[in-house]
């Protein structure tokens, strides 16, 4: 038993570095398309739509939605963490996101928020995160009393997400095309290259972010259906008596 929980452990760890090593090379490749050619490779554009970056990410976050619904859907009747409604929430959440990543429904608001004068669909997303983080807190503190080393994982990838990803438009809004527009005419080779390292340190950030997530999410389920059996056994028990 201890072999096997070894083997899964080693087999989780080397499919988190081979998510890291893929993320590092698409990165590699899409500046190295940029400053050879001048454009990214078509299938490595780190903002295009339906690329192999977009389709890794996608991916990823379906992952992360699809495993919160399999633990909804076999674990009804378990008494362990967390709640059978926050499942659901973060099933759901997860799920968009993956659809939103495909489609890139986000871009569609911002050009939509654009014509009437605004931005909205970010604080609309960083508000649904903190909602959903206010409303939960008390299945995030079972969650970090049941497996902290899976939750750390979770909230270091989460970090990165958020801070790589969300960080990067607002720097993008606040510092870096204010200065790029005082320095520099329109259609410049600089401004330009600075926005695709951007877009660069943005999406690895949310792909890196994605993979730390996932590989938490991993351990937390592993020690789950481990403390399933021992929590079955108590109930029969007092079933019993």
């Amino acid at each position: 038993m201890r072999f096997k929980k070894l083997a899964i452990k080693n087999a989780s760890t080397l499919l988190l570095l081979v998510f890291i090593v893929i993320e590092i090379s698409i990165t590699l490749i899409y500046l190295q398309g940029l400053f050879s050619t001048g454009k990214a490779y078509p299938w490595f554009d780190m903002n295009g739509l339906r690329t192999i970056p977009s389709l890794l990410q996608s991916l990823q976050l379906f992952l992360i939605g699809f495993i919160s619904l399999s633990l909804l859907i076999v674990g009804r009747r378990s008494s362990l963490p967390p709640s059978q409604l926050f499942l659901l929430v973060i099933a759901l959440l997860f799920i968009y996101a993956s659809v939103d990543e495909l489609f890139k429904i986000h871009l569609q608001l911002h050009k939509l928020s654009e014509s009437v004068g605004n931005r909205d669909w970010m604080p609309v997303y960083l508000a649904v995160g903190v909602a959903t983080l206010t409303f939960f807190y008390r299945d995030f503190i079972a969650l970090w009393y049941f497996q902290r080393r899976a939750i750390l994982f979770v909230a270091l990838g989460m970090g990165i997400f958020v801070f790589g990803g969300f960080g990067a438009e607002v720097l993008k809004d606040i510092l870096f095309q204010p200065l790029i527009s005082q320095r520099f005419e329109q259609g410049e080779l600089v401004p330009f290259l600075l926005e695709k390292m951007r877009v660069a340190f943005e999406e690895f950030s949310e792909m890196l972010g994605q993979s730390f997530t996932l590989y938490g999410i991993y351990l937390f389920v592993v020690k789950r259906f481990e403390k399933e059996p021992m929590t079955a056994m108590i109930t029969e028990q007092e079933k019993c008596r």
